[in-house]
């Protein structure tokens, strides 16, 4: 089976500084995570997916993604892999808007 995924301009302007799910199956969530410059996700703390893994793809900018042990500078064209259970979170510390298509699997 195959699913096409169109995400029109009003919607695509109105994820900035959320995670926007675009896709959602048994066996996969995607999304775009928009982050403003300055902006953290999680606002505080971690995130911690138990049952999931995840993958994240930088469509535009830099940011920094840290777990609880280290953090990462990730840059547009990199794809950055999350074990399941993992504490993380994700911080746009430049001063460009960045883009990140994310997908868990299984679905949160």
């Amino acid at each position: 089976m195959v699913e096409i995924v169109k995400i029109d301009e009003k919607l695509w302007k109105e994820s900035i500084n959320r995670a926007m799910p675009i896709f959602n199956n048994e066996n996969v969530e995607m999304g775009i995570l928009t982050l403003a410059p300055g902006e953290r996700s999680p606002k505080e703390g971690f995130s911690i997916h138990p049952n999931s893994e995840e993958y994240a793809y930088v469509l535009e900018g830099e940011i920094i993604f840290c777990t609880d042990e280290k953090c990462y500078t990730l840059k547009e064209g990199d794809l950055m892999y999350n074990s399941k259970g993992t504490p993380h979170y994700t911080e746009n510390k430049s001063e460009k808007i960045a883009k990140i298509l994310w997908a868990v699997s299984p679905p949160l």
